[in-house]
């Protein structure tokens, strides 16, 4: 096991997100810093309770320059519809992306 704990962002909460939120939430070299909200019922709200488990205190957001700001290592991006566009101003920012597809 590795010493290095990646920071990580968090794109979506829908059926596969909530899957990668869980996941990333027990795995100990992975750090959920943000979460990337499509739907705006979920804006502010925490993302285990938005995934179904105990509160994790990140709250997701729609705010898109905010997530980049946090210079995570990786943003793992799991929408159902993917966006060329936010996925380019992730790239752009030097972000790595692992997704599904």
């Amino acid at each position: 096991m590795s010493s290095r704990v990646y920071r990580v962002v968090q794109w979506t909460t829908g059926n596969v997100g909530q899957r990668s939120v869980i996941a990333a939430a027990a795995n100990p070299e992975l750090e959920i810093v943000g979460c990337y909200a499509w739907g705006p019922d979920k804006v502010g709200r925490d993302i285990g309770e938005l995934c179904g488990i105990d509160p994790i205190g990140v709250l997701a957001t729609n705010d898109i320059d905010a997530l980049l700001a946090l210079k995570p290592d990786c943003v793992i991006y799991n929408p159902k519809w993917p966006d060329v566009e936010h996925m380019v101003r992730i790239l752009e920012s030097g972000i790595n992306i692992t997704a599904t597809a």
